[in-house]
């Protein structure tokens, strides 16, 4: 049996650090308060945004999405966008549904995506939201009156 006991350890070359495959190389998080009401079919910023720069092209982003909402009725879908390009997109825009107009509900929206960007130059990711239907029908309100919204980036080395 060996033990290997170490106060710090450095990178044989300079550049990018020690890339353990697995392990969480940096983490990044961008939040928002800004209320921002959608109303309508057609996927609008939510002001939801972070950038990470990797250290690495074969590194992955764990993306954790935890976004704030208030629906009156029907529902709505939310999809994440690295740069200009929607990297998850719901087939239905379903995410959260009620068919009571009576209805106001409060809460988070929670899911994570595993994202294989291939660069090391810096990425913004951000949240775009649309109701499921058409403008007049339902509302629904995201950050804002005092509730927060986050998006983290972990970069996880490979």
């Amino acid at each position: 049996m060996s033990i290997l006991k170490v106060d710090t350890i450095n990178e044989k070359t300079s550049g990018n650090g020690v890339l353990i495959p697995g392990h969480v190389v940096q983490v990044v998080q961008g939040s928002s308060n800004t209320e921002t009401a959608i109303d309508g079919t057609t996927y609008l910023d939510t002001t939801l945004s972070a950038s990470i720069t990797p250290k690495s092209t074969s590194s992955k982003i764990l993306i954790k999405v935890n976004q704030h909402f208030r629906l009156d009725r029907y529902g709505f879908s939310i999809r994440v966008l690295r740069g200009s390009t929607a990297i998850q997109e719901p087939a239905q825009k379903f995410a959260q549904y009620s068919a009571d107009a009576n209805d106001d509900l409060r809460g988070y929206h929670t899911y994570e995506i595993l994202d294989s960007p291939s660069t090391t130059s810096a990425i913004t990711y951000k949240t775009q939201a649309a109701n499921n239907v058409t403008s007049g029908a339902g509302n629904t309100i995201f950050n804002g009156n005092g509730f927060y919204s986050y998006l983290t980036l972990m970069e996880i080395a490979q």
